[in-house]
């Protein structure tokens, strides 16, 4: 496997590799490209971050370095001494560029690449070989080439596992990420060192796992480490059926419902919202298609955000009015203003999980945007305040109680103007006041 010529010249026709190499020479420094960009341009992948290792002074390095194009430098680790200097678009530049300089974590820069999370990771280049040679060099210690060839995934050993047990769960996104499979004897180092993950803080699980959920082909990879007991370290309410699998894989390969797809716009919308980091409500919809339930739990084990756990317990909560076929106007009204801002998962979620009637969901979305939105759109018909001044009320919770009866009236299309507003609260005091 080779390096694509055009990739090579690419690098070499950046400005700001360029200006790095020189400031590199001026210094008496060896660079040396590693890890995820190396892997890319044999892959004939685009990349706009670079990762380089260095022998000593990776901080100090860097921050001179970016002095020296006027662009900022944020110190990342102690240990390893790493620093990321980040250069903004330009007309030299079109994108963000991300560089990140770390020192050896070993004697060597082999033994450093043996220290890496797996082979295909673990191969560097000389920036010099890249900017400054006809000849690119490439160091490779253990066989990245041939497991990029083979299109698989192994650790260079068993001790990166116990460096960091999250490497557990990363094989598997970057099998997801570059459609690659997890061997065999790579398998089983994950299961023999399944437990291991619990040592590991809850919020680097939590943003691994979902960089894998993000992903839009990654079911096959999710059920690999829910078969092999690796998901259950992470969470341990996942379902068994055969139909919740089956979902996640429908959703994955349709998103959205045949029925649906004129909303497909809206739809990816509402999906892509993110409610925390790396966590949106399309990956947040493809953990709970597979869960048993106890989505308070679940939130508390991944350390998610208040807004993701409600959006996880709204799924959950049961609509049996979603399985009628012949649904009233106000039974549509009440499931859309009872599920609020998520009547869109909810329907999707029950419509992946089991076989909704057809119209249903045509239904409810058209009774969404034809009555519901309008009426958002136009506000309340009157306000407290009104009331006050009308019928002399005083403040309190019966004020409360009259908005809310005016505004279901509102929305079941029983009342348009502040007129018949101010008319129905009229009668609804003079029952109340026969009812005593």
């Amino acid at each position: 496997m080779k390096i694509e010529k055009l990739n090579i010249q690419k690098l070499r026709n950046n400005p700001i590799l360029k200006s790095l190499h020189a400031f590199a020479k001026r210094h008496g420094v060896e660079l040396y490209l590693v890890g995820g960009v190396v892997r890319d341009l044999l892959l004939n992948r685009p990349t706009t971050d670079y990762d380089f290792t260095m022998a000593s002074d990776a901080i100090t390095f860097a921050k001179e370095f970016a002095q020296s194009i006027r662009a900022p430098c944020i110190p990342l680790e102690e240990n390893p001494p790493t620093a990321r200097v980040i250069v903004k678009p330009s007309d030299l530049v079109p994108s963000e560029m991300c560089l990140d300089f770390a020192q050896y974590r070993a004697a060597s820069l082999e033994d450093d690449l043996c220290l890496r999370d797996l082979t295909i990771n673990s191969m560097a280049i000389p920036l010099e070989s890249v900017m400054g040679s006809e000849n690119t060099v490439l160091i490779d210690p253990c066989d990245g080439v041939k497991d990029l060839e083979a299109h698989r995934l192994r650790f260079p050993s068993k001790q990166v596992i116990l460096d960091d047990p999250l490497r557990l769960l990363r094989i598997y996104r970057f099998a997801a990420q570059l459609s690659f499979e997890v061997p065999y004897k790579s398998a089983l180092l994950v299961y023999e060192n399944r437990k291991q993950l619990k040592t590991v803080s809850k919020e680097r699980v939590r943003d691994e796992l979902f960089k894998m959920f993000n992903m839009r082909n990654s079911n096959h990879h999710i059920h690999q480490m829910f078969e092999i007991g690796l998901l259950s370290q992470v969470v341990p309410y996942i379902n068994r059926l055969k139909k919740h699998w089956s979902a996640l894989s429908f959703f994955e390969n349709a998103p959205i419902p045949i029925p649906l797809s004129a909303y497909k716009t809206e739809i990816d919308t509402y999906l892509n919202k993110e409610l925390g980091l790396n966590t949106s409500r399309r990956s947040l919809m493809k953990l709970c298609l597979i869960l048993k339930g106890n989505p308070a739990k679940v939130g508390e084990q991944l350390r998610l955000s208040k807004k993701a756990v409600q959006f996880m317990k709204s799924l959950f909560n049961e609509y049996p009015q979603l399985y009628i076929e012949k649904l009233t106007k106000k039974e549509r009204i009440d499931f859309l203003r009872d599920t609020g801002t998520d009547w869109w998962g909810v329907l999707l979620y029950n419509s992946y999980i089991d076989d909704l009637p057809a119209i249903v969901p045509t239904q409810l979305a058209a009774a969404y945007y034809h009555r519901i939105v309008p009426i958002l759109k136009q506000g309340r018909l009157i306000t407290g305040a009104d009331l006050i001044q009308r019928f002399s009320l005083k403040e309190g919770k019966v004020i409360g109680k009259l908005l809310k009866q005016v505004e279901e009236q509102q929305f079941y299309g029983e009342i348009r103007t502040r007129k018949e507003a101010f008319a129905a609260v009229e009668k609804l005091i003079c029952e109340e006041e026969e009812s005593l």
